[in-house]
């Protein structure tokens, strides 16, 4: 267990194996429900599959914050003198957090220049495969991160929230700029855009509020009004 009044910052490689990706995952990832994926694309998933692994990069860290240099209020939330906006919905599920977590997880650039190639050359199908299934390895990957989290904190008796990037939930995808001002330099060898563009494009980053009173929501795609997030989970049924 790291000393609390200190930044505790991490870097991983984790193998794509680690990952757990396949064919009926992509079919729902793009749209398609159990059953009822027409037979040329499964095949072309097939095909598209075993090239991935040796077409990405996976790298992922996380910097744990110090106690103390965290505030949360109704719509902002306060990083080592950094303010963020992230509006009311966020700033919600970060308020009991006793401190949070900055990470950053990318799949390297490889990939995604495969997908744009395979649609230059008129293979428009497999090339959205292919960025469908980079863009479910990233988030994989960020799903990867989370539990070395949760192993680094679980000692401290602290839970996690869901993790939260901007862009999403009326958070400004400009503040990105603010989010990486307080990692290390081309963190996870991810940079900005002065647009706010992550390059490699398939990264992600964002927050993730860790302590003993916070809790992780089942149901967080209700509070997202991205109807078409390719990453929306179905909502259970009442009961």
């Amino acid at each position: 267990m790291g000393d609390p009044l200190a930044r505790e910052t991490e870097v991983f490689y984790p193998a794509f194996s680690e990952l757990t990706i396949n064919r009926l995952l992509l079919e729902k990832v793009l749209g398609y429900r159990a059953g009822g994926t027409p037979e040329v694309i499964s095949r072309l998933i097939d095909e598209i599959l075993p090239e991935v692994p040796s077409r990405t990069s996976v790298q992922c860290g996380f910097s744990i914050l110090p106690i103390g240099a965290v505030s949360v209020s109704r719509e902002t939330f306060t990083c080592d003198g950094v303010q963020f906006t992230t509006g009311p919905i966020i700033a919600k599920q970060l308020r009991a957090s006793t401190t949070l977590a900055l990470f950053v997880a990318t799949i390297g650039s490889q990939v995604e220049q495969w997908a744009r190639d395979l649609i230059d050359s008129g293979d428009a199908v497999k090339g959205y495969i292919a960025d469908a299934a980079a863009s479910e390895a990233v988030e994989q990957a960020a799903d990867w991160l989370e539990k070395k989290v949760t192993e680094r904190v679980r000692d401290r008796g602290w839970k996690l929230t869901n993790r939260y990037s901007p862009g999403y939930c009326d958070w400004s995808v400009a503040e990105q700029h603010k989010l990486f001002s307080l990692l290390p330099e081309r963190f996870c060898g991810v940079e900005l855009t002065p647009s706010s563009l992550m390059l490699p494009i398939k990264s992600v980053s964002g927050v993730i509020g860790l302590g003993p009173e916070v809790k992780r929501d089942p149901t967080v795609c209700s509070i997202c009004d991205m109807k078409d997030c390719f990453r929306r989970q179905e909502e259970p049924a009442a009961t």
